[in-house]
């Protein structure tokens, strides 16, 4: 079954997880739109704000926590260990989890961006680490 996948365009948290999301998608199974373009079908611009979407092909509509679970079972190389995110109270923690990452994304974004930049300074300095 195929997924759209709805995420903020411009969010550039958002961006590079998609990119690394896409390069797990073997079997071209997700869809991703930026949610600026969706056409306002199913949401308005606040719930997509709020959180990731994801459309099944049947219409079924999947949101936060879900959502993830969703694109993780979609995902072949981790399809197997995406059904721990289906075990008792793994939801609850999930979704306390991604609310707390969605709040912080931006903040989230900025520490990944210091520490390329270390790393970039200490592969220069040393030839440690591969740019």
């Amino acid at each position: 079954m195929r997924y759209r996948v709805l995420y903020d365009g411009n969010c550039s948290f958002c961006k590079w997880v998609k990119g690394y999301v896409e390069r797990l998608d073997t079997q071209g199974l997700l869809y991703f739109e930026k949610l600026q373009e969706d056409s306002g079908s199913y949401f308005n611009q606040t719930d997509l704000l709020r959180e990731l979407h994801v459309v099944s092909e049947n219409g079924r509509i999947y949101r936060g926590f879900s959502a993830v679970r969703r694109i993780l079972r979609a995902l072949p190389i981790v399809k197997w260990g995406a059904l721990v995110l289906y075990l008792p109270f793994i939801p609850i923690l999930g979704e306390w989890l991604y609310r707390l990452i969605a709040r912080n994304r931006g903040k989230i974004w900025r520490f990944i961006q210091s520490l390329r930049r270390k790393f970039r300074i200490c592969s220069r300095k040393n030839h440690a680490f591969p740019v």
